[in-house]
């Protein structure tokens, strides 16, 4: 009876592993997108002819532009944003599940 609560316990405890990995993974993947995409838009042009206070102003500027202007532009900010959560909350998951096994 011992012996099938443990392995009960550890089944979670590494499901949890598991999910806590997979988000883990996926969020720095997304980060690293995020940071690509960020080096796409800081190119170095405009920020040597600019200066970096000048370039986050004019990154500030078309995201405002973008924002206002774009007929789904809160849309797509939105959804990128949720997909940013997904892979904390999976990380959120994996880690209830392992306490939840304790």
């Amino acid at each position: 009876m011992v012996a099938a609560i443990s392995r009960g316990t550890q089944r979670k405890q590494n499901a949890g592993r598991v999910f806590l990995g997979i988000g883990g993974v996926a969020f720095f993947l997304q980060v690293w997108a995020l940071w690509l995409e960020a080096g796409a838009a800081f190119s170095g042009g405009t920020a040597e002819s600019l200066g970096w206070m000048g370039a986050l102003g004019m990154a500030a500027l078309q995201m405002v532009d973008f924002l206002a202007f774009h007929p789904h532009g809160v849309l797509l900010s939105l959804t990128k944003v949720l997909l940013l959560c997904w892979p904390v909350a999976v990380m959120i998951a994996g880690v209830v599940l392992s306490h939840k096994s304790n």
